[in-house]
């Protein structure tokens, strides 16, 4: 079997058993359609006045991007429970390379997090989110690249998450991240611009790889910005994560 059909296969696994842990559905595709929903219409409006513009252009893409995040940590404990089940060191003697099982993984979690952005955007739309394009096929050009940015979010998130699940030995740890998370979610552009932020905070949010990728994908539809930091900072978190797991899985990573 090629290496290819392998991580297939793994992929595969993971996304079978989705179906047994209903927190991962929820945490990647409720929790943001109802953060969506409640910010839209419960503070659209304090919202509005406040940066000048509608929220649903900047919150559409924030919550794209916040399922692969709070997905990713349900993951990552998930992660250290199966390590602790040795499940992993049965597959260590399967035929294929040694990472294959977290390689799956990860693509399992791109996969997810990109279908996840198909169902936010177009909860989006519903509510208000629109394009800034002169024809259908340009439309149709916006949102492939809204979803690819999406993808590459998905991508960059599960990459690091999945190195968290390798290296914490209880799922309970796994949580350490929140902050982190709590952090990207709320001092971002996608609520109301840099300058509305206290003078102390306004660098931090302007750094902040969720204000890049949510000013790619608003590029993408149109609203200007570019989406070249976005990817910087992507593939940049992406390749360190990859790293960081190619490392871990040398060193031993079946048992916690």
């Amino acid at each position: 079997m090629s290496t290819s059909s392998t991580v297939f296969v793994y992929a595969g696994r993971n996304i079978r058993g989705w179906s047994r842990t209903p927190s991962i559905l929820v945490n990647s595709l409720i929790m943001p359609i109802g953060m969506l929903l409640t910010t839209v219409f419960m503070f659209g409006n304090a919202i509005e006045m406040a940066t000048g513009s509608a929220p649903v252009q900047g919150l559409t893409p924030l919550m794209i991007c916040t399922g692969p995040m709070f997905a990713g940590i349900a993951s990552a404990s998930g992660l250290v429970t199966e390590r602790t089940t040795g499940i992993f060191t049965r597959f260590r003697t399967f035929p294929g390379p040694v990472n294959a099982p977290i390689i799956g993984r990860i693509a399992a979690e791109t996969a997810r997090g990109t279908v996840g952005a198909v169902l936010i955007l177009a909860v989006g739309f519903l509510i208000g989110y629109r394009l800034d394009v002169d024809s259908v096929a340009a439309g149709v050009l916006s949102v492939v690249g809204i979803i690819a940015v999406a993808a590459l979010v998905s991508l960059a998130f599960s990459s690091m998450l999945t190195w968290v699940g390798l290296v914490m030995r209880t799922p309970e740890a796994t949580v350490a991240a929140m902050p982190v998370m709590m952090i990207l979610l709320f001092m971002n552009e996608g609520f109301m611009p840099a300058e509305g932020f206290p003078s102390a905070l306004r660098s931090l949010v302007e750094l902040n790889p969720l204000s890049a990728a949510v000013e790619a994908m608003n590029a993408c539809a149109g609203h200007g910005g570019s989406v070249w930091p976005a990817l910087v900072w992507l593939v940049g978190v992406t390749v360190v994560g990859l790293t960081l797991v190619t490392v871990q899985t040398r060193r031993g990573w079946s048992r916690p």
